[in-house]
Parts: structure tokens; sequence; C-alpha cells
């Protein structure tokens, strides 16, 4: 008797599944942090963990990159080694801008900032790897380099907070877990990319610009995800900053729910003959998931709170509604940038820019960030504004208009009729 091996298409349907069960896992470590740590403590733990998602700002961008490539035929040589350099180089950049993290989040020292700094470069080789199996529909090889950057997170980062109780000990577990996991895809992703089919045209440049770009991208929308809860522990005293960032947790499981759908229909969307129903498809699904969640929040604010932090933040129960209401347009906007970058457009990103503008206004200059409550009501406010507009304008631009990408002379199209795949040499 033979075991059956799931086949590609059944494997597909688990990326959804995944992706939800690691982000599920990641809230583990907050909630870990939250029975562990006292208020103030646990506001400082929340803002470092905020450096490491400011950390996968470069994986992100590598990952879309390489899943663009590989599905157009659009393969140059070094990918694997310019990842590596951007990877290397953006820990090096965190680490010099401790002195000014340090400052501005009132931090104790700056061993949490260089340990987020860690976290850099396997989370780029993660990127790199989720990347190749997202561009060749490689959907095994995807569940598991999620799942494992998922579990080396958070057991890293509980290992650290059950040692060392501190903001330092989780950051520094952080980077260790994701180290480890590391380890794990990066034989697998080498040898898919071996196997991916080479254009000589491709340079380093390039890619070295496209992958500016789409930091740039990712950048830019990863800041207005976090500058709320960055703002809220500059404004705020230690205490409201850690209520604020208990609701901060609804935040981000607002936001990054509906996350498996971009990458689902990232491929589909990079073919022009695909994009508008792709995209179209993935407004409405995302949407939908966006009111289930806030309907939640309505109906059962109470024991959202409990769950997120115990007795500690009871008083959070009637406001969780708005922090989800302000993830959840967050999630729209991204999945339309998501839609834009799969055609090389980068016009949505002024929405982002002018987001953040209007945060910094609110909270410094209006008022807004006198109290928590009045921050993340001028924030819901702000981001759900910028959703009505990205999805409109992403319903209305059409993908015939979209460039040919830098140094790309492969269409998605062209790949299709392309001979047999070349090695490359990395």
């Amino acid at each position: 008797m033979s075991l059956r091996v799931p086949s590609n298409t059944s494997l597909r349907r688990l990326v959804p599944f995944i992706t939800i069960l690691s982000n599920v896992l990641s809230y583990l470590l907050f909630l870990v942090a939250a029975r562990l740590l006292d208020r103030a403590t646990y506001g400082e733990t929340l803002a470092l963990l905020n450096v490491v998602v400011v950390a996968t700002i470069p994986a992100f961008a590598i990952q879309t990159v390489v899943a663009r490539r590989t599905a157009t035929g659009a393969v140059g040589p070094r990918l694997l080694r310019s990842s590596a350099i951007v990877g290397l180089g953006c820990a090096l950049l965190i680490a010099l801008a401790s002195p000014v993290l340090v400052e501005f989040l009132h931090l104790p020292g700056y061993m949490g900032v260089i340990s987020g700094a860690l976290t850099v470069p396997p989370l780029v080789v993660l990127g790199f790897a989720q990347g190749i199996a997202q561009g060749n529909e490689r959907w095994g090889l995807l569940c598991g380099a999620v799942l494992l950057m998922g579990v080396g997170r958070v057991a890293g980062g509980i290992a650290g907070l059950v040692v060392a109780e501190s903001s330092t000990g989780a950051l520094v577990g952080t980077a260790v877990g994701l180290m480890i996991a590391c380890l794990f895809v990066l034989r697998p992703s080498v040898r898919m990319l071996h196997h991916s089919r080479l254009d000589e045209t491709q340079t380093v440049r390039g890619l070295f610009v496209e992958t500016a770009h789409a930091a740039h991208a990712h950048g830019a929308f990863l800041l207005l995800a976090s500058l709320d809860l960055l703002i809220a522990r500059n404004v705020l005293t230690a205490d409201q900053a850690g209520w604020y960032a208990a609701g901060n947790v609804v935040f981000r499981a607002a936001l990054w729910l509906p996350q498996p759908v971009a990458t689902l229909l990232f491929p589909a969307m990079s073919d022009t003959r695909r994009h508008r129903h792709a995209s179209r498809q993935g407004i409405a699904v995302v949407g939908a998931l966006v009111a289930v969640t806030v309907g939640v929040c309505v109906a059962f604010g109470g024991l959202v709170s409990l769950v997120i932090g115990g007795n500690s933040f009871e008083d959070l129960a009637d406001d969780v509604w708005m922090f989800a209401v302000a993830g959840g347009a967050l999630a729209l906007t991204q999945f339309c940038i998501y839609a834009g970058l799969s055609l090389q457009r980068r016009g949505r990103l002024t929405l982002v820019w002018a987001c953040i503008g209007a945060e910094f206004v609110a909270a410094y200059a209006l008022g807004f960030g006198d109290t928590p409550h009045q921050l993340i009501g001028a924030v819901a406010v702000i981001v759900a504004i910028s959703a009505v507009i990205a999805v409109a304008q992403a319903l209305i631009e059409s993908p015939e208009r979209s460039r040919r990408p830098l140094g790309a002379k492969v269409n998605a199209t062209q790949a299709s009729q392309a001979g047999p795949k070349t090695t490359e040499p990395l």
C-alpha cells in the first residue's frame, strides 16, 4: 500500500491555511508577552517587534522581484548572490540607525535594535525561497517556507521571553529562530533556482533597481502599518502606549488575515490577460474578510480583549472595532499595492505617503495624539479614505498600460513558448 502524494493543486488550497496559521502563531508571541510583562515593558517589546516588521522590507522586496521574474521567465544571472547582498546591506543600515531608534522609542539600550538587525539576512533568505516557490507556483515549498518562518520567529521569540523576560530577550530569540528556519529552505530553493529559465538579457543593475522600487513600495506600506504604534510609543505615557500596543494586535490581525489572497493571485495578476479578473476577485475576497473581522470585533469586543491580554486589558473591549477598521482598510490598500506591483506600477504609493503625512499631522499638529482613543480614531479615518481611493484606482486602471520592467525582454507568453530551462550561475 503506497502513500498518496498531494498534488500541486491540492497544496495550492493549503496556502491560505498555512499563511493564516503562520500569522496566528505570530500572535502567540504577543499573547505570551502580554502575560509575562507589565504594560510598560509590553509596549517596549511591541515597539521593538515593529523593528522586525521594518526588517521584513528587503525580504518582501526580494520575494516580489523573484516571484515576478520566475513567473515571467525573466530570471537573471547572480540572483541569489545579489539577494544576499541586499540582506546584509539592510542589516547594516538598521544597526547604524540604532542610536536614532533608541532615542525615538525611549529604549533602555541598543541590544534590542541590534538583534532586530540580525533578523534581516535570514528573512531575506526566506523571502527568496517564497518568491521562487510563488513564481513557479510550487505551493508545497511555499507552504513550507511560510510555516518555517512563522514557527522560527515565534518559537525563538517565546524562548527568549521565557528565559530573559525582557524585550531584548524576545528579539534575540526571534533572530536565532529565523536563522534556524532559513537553513531548512535554502537548499530546495537553490535547487529550484537551478531549474529556472535563465534570461541573459537581465542585468544585476536591473535587479537592484527593481528591488529598490519594490523595497520602496513595501517599505512605505510597512512604515504606514507600524507608524501609529511608533507614534503612540513616542507621544503617550508608558501605560497608555501599552494599552495601544494591545489594541494593535487586533489591527495586525485584520491587516494580515487577507494576506494569502495576494500571495495566491500575484502570478495571475502579473499576466496582463488575467490581471483584471484576478484583481477584482482579490478585492472582493479581501473586502469580505475585512467585513467579517470588523463585525466580530463589534459583536464580541469583550471576548477579543480577553483573548489579547487577559484581565489586564478589559478596558480595551469597547475600542477593538476601531483597530479592526484601521487594519482592514490597510489590508485593502495593501492588496491594491500588490496589484500595481504585479504590473510594475508604483503610482498608488502616493496614497501611502499621503497617509503617513496625515498621521504625523493628526498626532503632532492637530492634537489627536493626546489620548490613545483619539489616535486610533484618527488613524482609522485616514486609512479608510486611502482604501476607498486605492480600490477605485485598481478597478479603473487598464492592465494594458503597464510598462516593461527594466532589462526584461521576456514576457509571460514568450516564457511559455521558450526552449528548455537552463541552469543559472550563482
